[in-house]
């Protein structure tokens, strides 16, 4: 029982702690101790070790400014070394506040300046006032004349230490919408957004360089003592040597422009011209390209109409899609039914397959039923009996029916595939379309009616580029080729970095059956169903198609629209070069590839052939109707001269009672048809005129009555030699317009074209 003081409460009394107590609370703080120190080691190891470049970065950005040095982007040049995309030097204007003297010198600026590099003022003023940087954008992308007038400003005004100007690049295309579609183009940051400049980004784009500046924690400029910066000098980009010559790309620009436009086209056109041996691309062509310099502008006047015509979201999507629209490489993003053209590959099936031979007959009479279906021939009354090779010429669908249920369902998707038509053809360029099983019939698919109309070209779908492909592999007779655009990628300093070779994909027919084919579809052309792709001396090759758009939807009694196309190469004994030509929606009188598209393809090819050194070999036929070149005369007697004409197979018409001819028409170098005549004039006389004839729609013969009648010399273009008389064939384009007056004497060359309805 516990002691009671006086107060009689219990006695208590404190004790101290006890060893074991002092134990206990050491413990317990050496355990916090170690804890709180585990946790500290363990935060500065994360922070340290783990999350060490995290905040290296974040001390960097803290410490120092980084500015860009843009790069220079690597040239585009054809295959002859022409640029076609290019960098050209601007300057961005960099301003140092720190360095600006006073205010009064700050309100010079903004108010002189703001005016000479038409900036915003008020910005340039606040921009003026940080004094503590040194390192101010005040205007990007200056060009050189720009940049002299500053320079002076800023001489005249003492202010050489607060402004300088870091060398830039823009983007430039010296040729404007040639090639744009392929080349594409970059965005205001020099980065590819489109065509080649997109696909090559990383070859062109080179590698940036910075502008390095020290700056304390508040974000300022070090002091003077303090300043520091360094540059890490920018590395430019690599340059593309394309397989694309400048010089034929022209001539398809050309004469594809005009027949679109001749035709009436709704959706375009294409041509590609390409190496049969090599698969490199000569050429690439889509008519209803943009300015590569002003991308962005809508160039389709339809276009600018109808989007004139909205507003608000409406006129902005309507923006968006037309210039989609206007982007689209045709060659290698549209896919189309290829109609005739395609017997080209039936044929070679059934050949290599031995299931037919040239001298195999077919019997035509205007149509074939098949699957419930009536399939019908192009010639009403059909064709009759006819040979393996007429029936190409004559482009007999019923022909082709039947041909392609010999080579069977089974062999016909084999070819179909070993020919690319059910993969992209792996071309280096930005956009080629996937090919998807959707677009034709594999063999399970190919029943009797599918068969039927695969083995004509229609119901599946392939691209221009698939189809030229194919067409060199029939052409070449080895190889399928992969096509290709770029030859060759040189560094900065010009030289070689990579040589790009061929690439062989596969074998699909063999040399034989190309030879055959080479045969046939040469005799096509020169005098049978392709005449209007006839090249004098060349022996050009070729198949023609008329494809119906057979998905497209239209009113019960509105017709389909259709792709006129030709394919072909030349020279027929020894392909080299291979063409194609494609006009999308045209509404012309006579939409027939023959007789609008193969035009096209022989005027390139007539341009390109002897532009390659290729050498034409002339049949006795070709030299005997050739144009003669007018002699010189002038200056020399009246008798000499008319003999030097008659040597030429010319005729002479002296004008004049003179001994001595002074002047002559044609001049002298004129191309001038074989017996045209040659005007001499001996005297200061009047000339004599002539009113040049319509030559539209004429026969030859009524074309040259025409021609002798009015005093003039009509040289023709498009004829065939073996259909050189009168035939089909109707004039077309004049080199110079009716009702236009001339001198006696003038040659007016005047386009002949065959009017046919093959399909």
């Amino acid at each position: 029982m516990a002691k009671k003081n006086a107060k009689g409460t219990p006695d208590v009394t404190t004790k101290a702690p006890t060893r074991q107590m002092w134990r206990r609370s050491v413990v317990v703080l050496v355990v916090l101790v170690g804890f709180c120190f585990s946790a500290i080691v363990g935060r500065l190891a994360v922070l340290q070790i783990v999350q060490t470049d995290e905040w290296q970065q974040r001390a960097v950005s803290q410490q120092l400014s980084d500015s860009i040095i843009s790069p220079k982007r690597g040239t585009i040049y054809d295959t002859n070394m022409n640029p076609l995309a290019q960098s050209a030097t601007v300057w961005t204007v960099i301003m140092s506040p720190k360095d600006i003297p006073d205010d009064e010198t700050r309100t010079k600026i903004a108010d002189e300046l703001s005016v000479l590099l038409d900036v915003d003022r008020d910005k340039l003023l606040e921009q003026t006032q940080k004094t503590n940087s040194q390192y101010e954008v005040v205007k990007a992308k200056i060009e050189l004349p720009l940049r002299d007038s500053l320079a002076q400003w800023v001489q005249d005004n003492e202010l050489t230490g607060v402004f300088r100007t870091i060398e830039d690049y823009k983007r430039y295309y010296p040729n404007n919408d040639m090639l744009s579609t392929v080349l594409g183009f970059t965005g205001t940051d020099n980065y590819g957004l489109y065509g080649l400049e997109a696909y090559y980004e990383e070859t062109l784009a080179g590698k940036a360089g910075r502008i390095v500046t020290a700056k304390n924690g508040w974000g300022d400029e070090m002091p003077n003592e303090l300043k520091y910066e360094k540059t890490v000098d920018a590395e430019d980009g690599n340059s593309l040597v394309l397989t694309i010559d400048s010089v034929i790309q022209r001539y398809a620009e050309k004469y594809l422009a005009n027949a679109v436009k001749e035709t009436g086209c709704t959706n375009r056109g294409a041509a590609i011209v390409m190496n049969v041996k090599t698969g490199a691309i000569l050429a690439m062509a889509t008519e209803g390209g943009f300015d590569l310099n002003n991308p962005m502008e809508i160039t389709d006047p339809d276009a600018q109409a109808l989007i004139a015509e909205l507003s608000g979201d409406e006129q902005s999507e309507a923006i968006i899609q037309a210039r989609q629209e206007q982007w689209v490489n045709k060659p290698i993003s549209d896919f189309y039914e290829p109609g005739s053209v395609f017997k080209v590959f039936t044929a070679s099936m059934a050949l290599e397959e031995g299931v037919v031979t040239e001298s195999s007959t077919f019997n035509c009479n205007g149509y074939l039923m098949r699957g419930g279906f009536r399939m019908n021939c192009h010639k009403r009354q059909g064709h009759g009996l006819q040979t393996f090779a007429e029936t190409i010429s004559n482009s007999c669908n019923p022909a082709f029916i039947q041909i392609g249920e010999l080579v069977g369902a089974e062999r016909f998707f084999k070819y179909f595939t070993g020919f690319g038509f059910t993969e992209k053809t792996g071309i280096d360029m930005l956009s080629e379309s996937k090919v998807t099983s959707e677009l034709y019939h594999d063999t399970s698919e190919l029943g009797e009616t599918q068969l039927a109309a695969s083995s004509f070209g229609q119901t599946f779908k392939v691209t221009p580029i698939q189809m030229i492909t194919a067409m060199c592999a029939v052409a070449n007779g080895v190889k399928l080729m992969q096509p290709y655009v770029v030859q060759q990628i040189l560094d900065s300093d010009g030289n070689v970095v990579k040589n790009v070779e061929p690439v062989v994909k596969r074998q699909v027919i063999s040399s034989d059956t190309s030879a055959q084919m080479c045969k046939i579809l040469a005799d096509a052309v020169n005098g049978g169903g392709s005449k209007n792709a006839y090249v004098a001396g060349y022996r050009m090759a070729g198949k023609t198609g008329t494809s119906d758009k057979t998905d497209q939807q239209v009113a019960e009694n509105e017709k389909k629209d259709v792709v006129a196309s030709f394919s072909g190469f030349a020279p027929a004994d020894d392909p080299e070069v291979a063409i194609l030509v494609l006009l999308d929606e045209p509404h012309a009188p006579i939409n027939f590839g023959g007789t609008i598209s193969a035009p096209v393809a022989q005027k390139i090819m007539a341009d390109t052939l002897p532009y390659l050194g290729i050498e034409p070999v002339y049949t006795e036929e070709e030299l005997a109707n050739m144009s003669r070149t007018t002699p010189d005369v002038t200056d020399k007697e009246v008798s000499v001269a008319e003999n030097t004409i008659a040597n030429s197979s010319l005729q002479s018409k002296v004008v004049g009672s003179g001994s001595t001819v002074i002047r002559q028409v044609p001049e002298a170098g004129t191309t001038i048809p074989k017996n045209g005549t040659v005007v001499l004039y001996t005297e200061d006389s009047t000339p004599q005129k002539a009113v040049v004839p319509d030559f539209k729609d004429k026969t030859l013969s009524q074309a040259n009555q025409a021609a002798v009648n009015a005093g003039i010399n009509l040289q023709i273009s498009g004829l065939t030699v073996n259909d050189g008389s009168d035939g089909e064939a109707k004039g077309g384009s004049q080199s110079i317009p009716a009702g236009t007056e001339v001198e006696h004497g003038t040659v007016v060359e005047v386009e002949f074209l065959y009017e046919d309805n093959i399909e």
